[in-house]
């Protein structure tokens, strides 16, 4: 677990590295401390870190650049960053939360809150190093999409169009090729044109004129090419 602590108060900082210490203990593979956002960004162009404590007032300036940045950071790997806010601005809570920080810790903060907010981390934590969601732009902000919510991918031209569990439909810039290089292993291409989440997956059928579907739990008589047929009745390990 990789982890970075942006602070500028030298007692906080020297605090939350001292309670990330003993709250994950041997988990810890890497863990950071910076007061300023420059380094923080440099930090975190060239290492991946699992999760980040942001303070919102760093010299004044706004913490919330980092997290504006990182979001739109074309690189698969921004997706991972999980955040907590650690702040006195009460206020901005509602602007925090609108970019799916896990918690918003109030300063002066006890042990007992800080370990709360990592228990939601460890909740929220992907396995096997995936990402647990999605930044998706939606008519001019960033959102978070949980991976979990998704049903299926339909490849839309150059870009992705995402159906979710409740019927919600969002669009993504990157093709469904690409996309195929983020999701995790559950989501098997079953047609040139189409991605399903396999934990949703509920029957596959030969219909009228030798076409293959799949239902899910949420949608029906989504698409199999022939040449993925063979390949889905494997992965279900059917005869």
């Amino acid at each position: 677990m990789k982890l970075l602590i942006v602070e500028d108060e030298p007692l906080i900082a020297q605090r939350l590295l001292r309670e990330a210490r003993d709250y994950f203990g041997e988990q810890l593979d890497q863990l950071h401390q910076c007061d300023d956002i420059d380094d923080a960004l440099a930090l975190l162009d060239k290492t991946r870190f699992d999760l980040l404590l942001l303070d919102l007032n760093l010299s004044g300036h706004d913490g919330f650049k980092i997290l504006q940045l990182n979001h739109m950071d074309a690189k698969p790997d921004a997706t991972n960053l999980q955040t907590i806010i650690i702040s006195a601005h009460t206020e901005q809570a509602v602007t925090a939360f609108g970019f799916g920080v896990i918690d918003f810790v109030p300063k002066p903060f006890s042990q007992e809150r800080l370990f709360l907010a990592f228990e939601r981390y460890e909740k929220r934590r992907p396995p096997d190093n995936q990402s647990a969601s999605l930044v998706i732009k939606k008519m001019g902000n960033i959102e978070l999409l949980l991976i979990a919510d998704i049903d299926f991918v339909q490849a839309d031209g150059h870009y992705s169009k995402i159906v979710c569990c409740d019927g919600k439909q969002h669009f993504h810039e990157k093709s469904l090729e690409n996309m195929l290089g983020i999701l995790p292993r559950s989501f098997v291409r079953i047609h040139r044109s189409y991605v399903v989440n396999m934990q949703h997956f509920k029957r596959l059928s030969i219909n009228a004129g030798g076409k293959y579907s799949v239902d899910t739990a949420f949608s029906s008589e989504i698409p199999v090419s022939r040449s993925m047929y063979p390949k889905i009745k494997k992965i279900l390990g059917a005869s």
